[in-house]
């Protein structure tokens, strides 16, 4: 409770409380929640810069949950599996019901990922299969045995591109490209209840694979 009274003092915009988390550690909420591989981001200098664009007329706010370009939220369970979710997402930006399973068995599984290597592994494998032919488990043993079936590709991709960090370009890019695979750094989410997340209060590092679908105000 410490830990969730000093969160909430230093992200007075947020609610923070007591969650399913609360009685975890960091260090195992991190290792059974979270997923991005420590020191993640480091692209090779031939990694496709994403073009600059016009940011003029750009939308106040944007959702692309209310265009039903994406799924409802998944739960990830107890398996470092977010970058999975991540990279299928913003494939599900053009190809509905895409599958975060086919990444998680049969690429880095639940011990962590990185968005970009996935994104790699999609293009190598020619696609992903729907999530009704591949159901997510959360496991990379037992029931977590890879059974990709390239016959039943529904979605591919050939290519990935880096949008840079500028806030005016991450909404040009979303307005225009679609949901985008990004990584935060998600020390204040273990005891997160609700509100907006201040992000001058996290650390640099990134840890956790999220999709971000839109972007708007609150007064």
């Amino acid at each position: 409770m410490r830990a969730t009274t000093r969160h909430q003092r230093m992200d007075p915009f947020a609610r923070h409380g007591v969650t399913q988390f609360s009685d975890l550690t960091h260090s195992e909420f991190r290792r059974k929640h979270l997923g991005v591989v420590k020191g993640a981001y480091t692209f090779s200098q031939d990694a496709e810069q994403a073009r600059v664009l016009d940011t003029k007329n750009l939308p106040g706010d944007f959702d692309w949950r209310d265009r039903g370009a994406v799924t409802p939220v998944k739960n990830q369970g107890s398996c470092g599996s977010s970058w999975s979710f991540s990279t299928t997402g913003a494939l599900e930006g053009a190809h509905f019901l895409c599958d975060p399973q086919v990444e998680g068995s049969c690429d880095s599984g639940c011990n962590g990922g990185l968005m970009n290597i996935a994104s790699a592994y999609t293009f190598d494998t020619g696609g992903l299969m729907r999530e009704e032919d591949y159901p997510y488990t959360g496991a990379t043993d037992g029931d977590g045995i890879c059974k990709f079936d390239k016959s039943k590709i529904i979605a591919s991709a050939s290519n990935f591109s880096v949008v840079s960090s500028n806030e005016d370009q991450i909404a040009a890019h979303l307005v225009k490209n679609g949901p985008l695979a990004v990584a935060i750094n998600s020390a204040y989410m273990q005891s997160y209840v609700g509100g907006v997340l201040c992000p001058y209060m996290c650390s640099r590092s990134l840890n956790h694979g999220v999709l971000l679908v839109g972007y708007g105000s609150v007064q």
